[in-house]
């Protein structure tokens, strides 16, 4: 279990840090007692002119397995589950970066 929380830590520090200095118009914080991550694009779909729902599917054309939070009332926030391997997480992110963001 100490293991597992290592990693979550870690894979929050590096989401975190990711949206905070490689992607401009994305506001999130950091969880507490979850490790899911829930960045807010509002900002980001008006600077680039695109909708939610078109930030959405982009991510999963590259297949970047996010989900929709607009369920839990974030109207252009995207779930992000943190419970893989870092790597893997890593790899994710880069996509994001280079394909869709």
């Amino acid at each position: 279990m100490e293991e597992l929380k290592k990693v979550l830590e870690s894979n929050i520090n590096l989401v975190y840090s990711f949206f905070q200095n490689e992607v401009q118009g994305v506001s999130l914080r950091k969880p507490e007692g979850t490790y899911v991550v829930v960045p807010n694009f509002e900002n980001w779909c008006k600077v680039h002119g695109r909708t939610f729902d078109e930030l959405l599917r982009s991510g999963v054309e590259v297949g970047v397995l996010w989900r929709d939070g607009r369920q839990f009332h974030i109207p252009y926030g995207i779930r992000l589950a943190l419970g893989l391997p870092t790597q893997k997480l890593e790899e994710v992110l880069h996509r994001l970066k280079q394909y869709v963001l």
